[in-house]
């Protein structure tokens, strides 16, 4: 927990030089561990309007209800390849959904995809999940900001106790320097 507030602090102090902020997706690569468990239809970016991309996922599930879900959400930095960078923490879904804590790292991410997911609720799950035009909110990035560069974020799924599947995400953050 604390190392979570102090995260966001010292990534606030490396970003206070700074200015505006831009984002954009670069690609995205889904992949299922069990495919008895769930499979991922749809894993791609669509181009929405010029310059604005979209984030579309659909991950069809087939063992329902879930009632354990963890999840692990890591963010990489491409230097040479990609290195772990700032945060990399795993939560109890079905209990962040019952008591979402705003002063954790994950809040602001999740946050930024509630608007275009159907995982709004607590658990059970008894639903595909699906993630529709997820454009990234430059804003986001001012309340947990990082420097400017290519990143991955990688957010893997964890139900009953096993892995169940993973998501890499790719952006570029002031694409437009």
């Amino acid at each position: 927990m604390k190392f979570s507030v102090i995260s966001v602090l010292l990534a606030c102090a490396i970003m206070a030089t700074i200015g505006d902020i831009r984002t954009q997706h670069k690609n995205i690569t889904c992949e299922t561990l069990d495919p008895s468990y769930a499979v991922i239809p749809v894993c791609r970016l669509k181009e929405l309007r010029p310059g604005i991309i979209g984030a579309n996922l659909h991950m069809k599930i087939l063992k329902l209800p879930i009632r354990k879900v963890s999840v692990n959400f890591s963010v990489w930095r491409k230097l040479t390849g990609y290195h772990p960078f700032l945060f990399n923490v795993t939560l109890n879904f079905c209990h962040y959904m019952k008591h979402p804590n705003p002063l954790h790292v994950f809040y602001y991410f999740y946050g930024a995809m509630l608007p275009f997911i159907n995982m709004n609720h607590t658990c059970p799950i008894n639903h595909d999940v699906i993630l529709k035009d997820f454009v990234l909110d430059d804003q986001m990035f001012s309340k947990v900001p990082v420097p400017k560069g290519s990143y991955m974020f990688i957010i893997k799924f964890i139900t009953e106790g096993v892995w169940r599947g993973t998501v890499h995400s790719y952006l570029d953050i002031n694409v437009d320097d």
